[in-house]
């Protein structure tokens, strides 16, 4: 099969992959129909993100039910040809084995996946909109957090997803702030980052006993005074993913293009083949970039 595989501190496009093993663990095989690029993927494939070695990238995407590991055509309540995308995280015994980082991912025809990582999708969603499903259920992880004045810190993709998928489920009192001269001081109940390189201001622009939701992900090591965190008792939260259903629903809410929801045309960009995986990778990469999709398996 055709498949973009992690080497290090590269990538390679290969099209005699062998169709994964179903095992006891990852028991389903799914047909990927589309994938998606996430900033994951790009810091693996330069080696800043460890990874396992000669592993397929990915771990956004959406397709069908093609097989189980005992062979019948229904398993564990799913049957061949559901519609599904999946929990990268929940790809092991471990919880936190990531699909695309610790195991083979989705940047590939076919894709084996733990029957308990299954997230089932209507079908008008395999599309671009259900390889979103990910960083739609990611965003609304920090929503549990917020309280009274809050804002969302950032100029990227990441800080424009989650200000709209906040303003799809009604919290449509967030400010969003893009630089820091903007914060104003013991102000906040709550700030949400989306970048991890100005911790300091985000704490002075806190009103004490405020919230700081760590949104971001990054595996960079972020500098922070502690002395203002004590004197402040600023709590600090990490967010991981909201429910996978409700991030259905906002995207089925987005394709039948209803009010008040994500707009999509400033959140999705170019569509690729995976033999076109440099390019797409090098789009991805820009820090202004929107979200790039693979074409894999789509009908």
């Amino acid at each position: 099969m055709r498949a973009v595989i992690h080497n290090k501190t590269s990538i390679t496009y290969k099209t005699d992959r062998d169709i994964p093993k179903l095992t006891s663990l990852c028991n389903v095989l799914v047909k990927v129909y589309y994938a998606a690029i996430c900033r994951t993927d790009i810091g693996i494939a330069k080696g800043i993100i460890p990874a396992k070695e000669n592993i397929v990238l990915g771990h956004e995407f959406c397709g069908k039910i093609v097989g189980f590991v005992n062979g019948e055509s229904k398993m564990d309540g799913w049957h061949k040809g559901d519609a599904v995308s999946a929990n990268p995280m929940s790809f092991g015994i471990r919880e936190d084995t990531m699909c695309g980082k610790d195991c083979d991912g989705a940047f590939a025809e076919f894709i084996a996946v733990p029957s308990s990582a299954l997230v089932a999708i209507p079908p008008h969603l395999l599309s671009p909109y259900g390889a979103f499903l990910e960083p739609v259920a990611a965003a609304l992880a920090p929503l549990k957090y917020i309280s009274g004045k809050t804002c969302i810190y950032g100029g990227n993709r990441i800080a424009e997803l989650t200000y709209q998928v906040a303003w799809a489920m009604g919290k449509r009192h967030i400010e969003r702030i893009t630089n820091t001269e903007d914060l104003q001081k013991n102000y906040y109940d709550c700030i949400i980052e989306t970048e991890p390189f100005n911790i300091d201001a985000y704490i002075d622009a806190l009103q004490p006993g405020g919230t700081l939701v760590l949104k971001s992900r990054s595996y960079t090591p972020s500098l922070f005074t502690a002395n203002a965190v004590a004197m402040k008792e600023v709590c600090i939260k990490g967010a991981r993913y909201g429910d996978f259903s409700v991030a259905s629903h906002i995207l089925t809410a987005a394709v039948n293009h209803l009010p008040n929801t994500l707009d999509t045309k400033t959140l999705f960009g170019n569509i690729y083949k995976l033999s076109q995986f440099e390019e797409a990778f090098a789009e991805a990469e820009r820090t202004d970039s929107k979200k790039t999709f693979f074409k894999i398996c789509a009908e």
